[in-house]
């Protein structure tokens, strides 16, 4: 028998600089008949890893492809914009331009997908997240 662990630990922005996360861990037993076909072994790593990243993922009420792209911010509709919630800064819509251009992400599909045409039509939370996924995706600090 083998033994394989596997585990997912993901963090997401949160308004005013806070964040939530949710981690997983598995231990799995897999018949040692698997060193000898290497690829079904690592189909079988993989198939652990989907099943992980889909638990941390519904936990962190996410939805993420399985196709390694990070996970997006649920939607919001600006409709739905509390009055707590102002709009985004001056500041926020060059931070969403230029973390857009370092991830070479689609800002205008981003926004669509938020129910706006402009950066500055978007909520500070909107902005905040998205400006948080870009980074992630970019690389950013």
């Amino acid at each position: 028998m083998l033994k394989m662990n596997c585990g997912l630990s993901r963090k997401i922005g949160q308004p005013d600089y806070g964040s939530r996360g949710a981690q997983v861990h598995l231990e799995v037993e897999l018949s040692a008949e698997l060193l000898k076909d290497p690829e079904k072994l690592r189909r079988q790593i993989r198939g652990c890893f989907g099943v992980v990243r889909r638990a941390v993922d519904a936990e962190l009420g996410v939805a993420g492809p399985d196709d390694g792209e990070p996970a997006r911010i649920p939607e919001e509709k600006p409709a739905a914009r509390a009055p707590a919630d102002p709009p985004s800064t001056e500041k926020q819509v060059r931070a969403l331009h230029a973390f857009a251009r370092r991830a070479g992400a689609d800002l205008a599909a981003e926004l669509r997908r938020l129910g706006v045409t402009d950066a500055a039509a978007l909520s500070r939370r909107q902005a905040s997240g998205l400006i948080d996924g870009l980074k992630e995706r970019g690389g950013g600090r």
